[in-house]
Formats: C-alpha cells, sequence, structure tokens
C-alpha cells in the first residue's frame, strides 16, 4: 500500500494526522520521488507470485504442475487422493483433490502455517505456525473446521510437527527460536504423554520414515542430516557437507531428497542405508522462491517438486 500525507496549509487539507491512500492491492512500492513538474510520483512496484513446477524424468525439465498455481509447503495424503499446500505469498492453508479441483481453505489469517502433516487416516493435518512469541502446533480437519492446538498448556516452542505412520504419535521440535538449543520430542496422543528422544539437543526439522523405523532431524547450522534409530535408540549422521534444506522422505522410505542451496545448487537424493548422495537435477539459473525463499517437495511418484519465481518489477506513475 502506497501513502500520502497532505502538507498543505490548514485551509486547504483535512488533517496533518490523516495521510492518503494511494494505491490497493498486494503491489509492494519502493521508496516513490516526485517528478521533476511535482504533478506525478514514480515508484517501482514488485508483485511476489510463484509458479508450481514438477520435475519431468523424460526430459529433466520442470513443468508446470496442478495449472501452475502459486503454492510451497506442499504434502500429499498417505493415499496420494488429496494434496494440502500454502498459496503463496498470502500464506493461506488449502486442501484440494490431486488434480487441484475441490479445494477448501484450512485457516484463515492471522495463522499462517509454515509446514503441514496429514494424518495416516487423512481425517487431520496437522501444522506449524510462527509469530513472535515463536512456534505452535495446530490440527485441523482435512475437509475444513476449527483448527485447535496440539497443546494448549504448553507455551514452549512446537516446530516442524509431524505424524508417525501408525497416527498415535507427533514428534516435534522445541525451543528453537527462543534459546537455539532445539531438541526432539515426542506427543503420545492417547496418553499426551510428551517425551524428548535421547540426543536429540541441537536437532529441528523432524520427519518420520515412512515405515515408521527411522526419525530424521537436520543439525541447527544445518550442515548435517541425522538419522534417529527409533528401536535402538541411537543417532547416526547421514549427511555433513553444505548447507541445505527441506530433506523429504521418498514414498518407498530408501532414500532422502533434500535441497542443496550453496555456490552449486541441486535437488539430491541420499540413500538412507549409507553412501553418497547422487544429483537428481543441477538448479543453476532455476529462480525458486517460497515463503521461506527456498522450498523443495515430492509428488507421490518421488518426482521433485519446486515453486519457480514469476514475479514482476515494473515502474509506475500516478498522476497528481
Amino acid at each position: 500500500m502506497s501513502l500520502a500525507l497532505d502538507e498543505r496549509p490548514k485551509l486547504f487539507r483535512r488533517s496533518a494526522e490523516e495521510p492518503v491512500q494511494l494505491t490497493p492491492g498486494p503491489i509492494q512500492w519502493g521508496t516513490p520521488f516526485f517528478g521533476r513538474d511535482g504533478k506525478k510520483i514514480f515508484a517501482t512496484g514488485s508483485t511476489k507470485a510463484g509458479e508450481l513446477a514438477r520435475l519431468d524424468s523424460k526430459s529433466n525439465q520442470f513443468q508446470p504442475f496442478l495449472g501452475g498455481i502459486s503454492a510451497n509447503i506442499l504434502a500429499f495424503s498417505k493415499d496420494g487422493r488429496s494434496v494440502a499446500y500454502v498459496s503463496y505469498p498470502d500464506n493461506i492453508p488449502w486442501r484440494a483433490n490431486r488434480d487441484g479441483s475441490e479445494r477448501v481453505q484450512l485457516t484463515s489469517p492471522p495463522l499462517q502455517p509454515a509446514s503441514v502433516s496429514w494424518s495416516p487416516d487423512g481425517t487431520q493435518i496437522v501444522f506449524m505456525t510462527l509469530s513472535a512469541h515463536g512456534t505452535r502446533a495446530w490440527i485441523v480437519p482435512s475437509q475444513g473446521g476449527s483448527p485447535r492446538l496440539l497443546l494448549p498448556g504448553d507455551s514452549a516452542d512446537q516446530g516442524d510437527p509431524d505424524w508417525s505412520p501408525d497416527g498415535r504419535s507427533i514428534v516435534f521440535a522445541t525451543g528453537l527460536f527462543q534459546s537455539r538449543q532445539s531438541s526432539i520430542r515426542v506427543l503420545d496422543l492417547a496418553s499426551h504423554k510428551v517425551t524428548v528422544l535421547p540426543g536429540s539437543a541441537g536437532k529441528f526439522s523432524p520427519r518420520w520414515s515412512p515405515d515408521g523405523q527411522f526419525i530424521k532431524a537436520d543439525s541447527l547450522d544445518i550442515h548435517t542430516l541425522y538419522l534417529f534409530d527409533v528401536k535402538t535408540q541411537q543417532w547416526s549422521a547421514l549427511y555433513k557437507r553444505s548447507s541445505f534444506a527441506y530433506a523429504t522422505w521418498s514414498k518407498d522410505g530408501r532414500f532422502l531428497y533434500f535441497l542443496r542451496h550453496s555456490s552449486d545448487p541441486a535437488i539430491l537424493r541420499l540413500p538412507v542405508t549409507g553412501g553418497e548422495a547422487k544429483v537428481v537435477v543441477g538448479l543453476k539459473g532455476f529462480p525458486y522462491t517460497g515463503t521461506f525463499k527456498v522450498w523443495l517437495g515430492l509428488d507421490p511418484d518421488d518426482a521433485p517438486l519446486l515453486l519457480r519465481d514469476v514475479s514482476t518489477s515494473d515502474v509506475y506513475a500516478l498522476t497528481l
């Protein structure tokens, strides 16, 4: 929104305390300046927008997906029939059929989800919100309804919540934004008991493997990817190199896909049994964007998804 303040003498103006709105809409305006004749105002205006794109295995090129909607933070239900996503840049969560039809808005501002995770039966979605007070985990019916706090009596952070494959537990990170001393916790939905995973200090962004045997987590400096063995209760470092983001399980649980966003950006695939991470596709020159600048997801066939930046920036003139 662009505003102007009338500085003429009081005889010709309403009030020095009342700025006048010059422009409506979602355009983000740069610093305005007057033209030489004093009758026009010039400013740059930018409109953020994205195009959801899927990597085509045959051409190895990204093609528009779901009609190229401007959305990220996307996840499919376990049966692959439904999809939940967050529109960009307004951060509104939606649930729709796999082809994008019959979409339903899940929440309204000020709640702005930063993650989504389906319950195994497809009836609920758990998500994280960010605010000045930290992170909170919420649950909402997947068909729409009133969201509720996952832990209403807990004032600590609840970041990156993710459902267990059996639907009995939710794993999440805590302390990330308040103390930078994050740890991983598990909520038992039947007993409401919360336990801390041993050795999880300094880790965040947990994601349960499809078979329930492992939980992946990232180090706070996002340089190390860890794997927690649920049976042995032990952690192992799976990847330790350049910075990465959005490590995501393959459908069969054999691989983790992640986005390397360094000087040599790429999507990599890492076998959980050990070995080198292989480049799926290089991203040099790809204008990706998202709620947090970058984002990576997978479709039900493990095809990588990115949000292509299609924002526009123009110079505008406003005649007074």
